[in-house]
């Protein structure tokens, strides 16, 4: 299942704490780590514009650690931190003992009575170490529960329930009641470097969770809403922190619930597809227009075997298959056809008609040619992302 306070204690720098009080919550969940120290520090002026909000900065089943700097001179100063901490959801609280030796008596008394875990560790442990661990044990817990066999499970429509509730049950990330998928283009240079950003950024991961799916990236987006604009929004903020630019092709699924995680999934990569094939951006998957029949219907084995027949008809010709496609890509126009290929209207007429009689659609109107052409083309195109990807 999801990662925990025991697991913790089994990383490289888990190893080197030792448990003082809390310890029947060994099972809290875990879903990031955060540093508390200036946070806490009472009557402490911040330099204008960076007010904290504690229970807005900090991220529920945090593993916090800290050295009691605000406490310093104060070590009744401890104990409401604490009890702070523990009402956010935090899942732990280890501190350097560097201030602080032991902790006052009452501060251990509330841990042991709330389940709530405190451990302590010595000056040789860096914070660094700590953040690091953790960070990679996450990351890496959500990559068993979201491998890329899972993900073809779900962008095949294969997943049984069972199979999703384990997958909802051992990500780190905390669902929300509404979710929405964002797969992120495999063109992306540096996704092994994104993805690693993504795990470190504080605040967010109650938010969203990212995982590497072939060259690409998924994004889930959780909220407690259920509109796309509210969706939109966090994505637009993590392609902010990320450096994602907004040109980079991307594909947005519906909002749905939680449960329909797999759906989600599905929506978004077919969104990408449709934004591939259509050359233009889908602002969500619901905007996809007739691809959000005609992708599903690629999987079926009658696609591949449509377009084979019309496409290998015109493989013998180069001339033909760049009609077809400029003809395809200009939404049909004749005259745009041969402006974009430096010849006659009447050399685009003919070779249409050389493309009819080839493979065998003498009968049908311009718009069904048209349409069965655009359709054949667009499973071939669908087909080679399917083996890239």
């Amino acid at each position: 299942m999801a990662l925990t306070v025991k697991d913790i204690l089994e990383l490289p720098s888990g190893q080197k704490m030792q448990m003082l009080a809390g310890g029947k919550g060994l099972n809290r969940t875990v879903s990031s780590v955060e540093i508390a120290d200036y946070e806490f520090a009472p009557g402490l002026d911040f330099v204008p514009g960076a007010e904290v909000n504690i229970e807005e900065d900090m991220e529920a089943g945090s593993f916090i650690i800290t050295s009691f700097l605000f406490a310093k001179e104060d070590p009744s100063a401890i104990l409401p931190a604490v009890r702070a901490l523990h009402e956010m959801g935090m899942a732990a609280l280890a501190f350097k003992q560097v201030i602080y030796e032991d902790l006052p008596g009452e501060v251990l008394e509330f841990a042991d009575k709330n389940s709530f875990p405190i451990l302590s560790f010595g000056k040789a442990v860096w914070f660094e170490n700590i953040i690091f661990d953790i960070m990679y044990a996450v990351q890496f817990d959500d990559k068993v529960y979201l491998s890329e066999e899972k993900i073809d499970s779900m962008l095949s429509g294969y997943m049984n329930r069972s199979e999703l509730d384990i997958v909802l049950k051992g990500i780190s990330l905390r669902l929300q009641p509404y979710v929405s998928v964002v797969y992120i283009s495999g063109d992306l240079p540096d996704a092994g470097r994104i993805l690693r950003s993504f795990y470190l950024l504080k605040g967010f991961h109650g938010k969203g969770l990212m995982v590497r799916y072939g060259n690409g990236l998924f994004l889930i987006v959780t909220s407690a809403r259920d509109d796309h604009k509210s969706h939109d929004l966090i994505r637009r903020e993590a392609f902010g922190l990320l450096g994602i630019g907004e040109d980079v092709p991307t594909g947005m699924s519906d909002v749905h619930e939680r449960t329909a995680l797999d759906r989600a999934f599905r929506e978004s990569w077919q969104c990408f597809i449709a934004s591939v094939l259509e050359g233009k951006a889908f602002d969500h998957f619901a905007g996809c227009g007739t691809c959000r029949v005609l992708i599903p219907a690629l999987e079926h084995e009658e696609a591949p075997a449509f377009a084979r027949d019309i496409l290998e008809a015109i493989a013998g010709s180069s001339d033909l298959k760049e009609t077809v496609q400029e003809y395809i890509g200009n939404g049909g126009d004749i005259s745009k056809t041969a402006v974009s290929l430096h010849c006659h209207q009447n050399t685009i007429r003919y070779r249409l008609g050389r493309v009819r009689e080839l493979t065998g659609l003498r009968s049908v109107t311009d718009c069904e040619l048209y349409m069965q052409l655009k359709t054949a083309l667009m499973i071939d195109r669908a087909a080679r992302l399917k083996r890239e990807r």
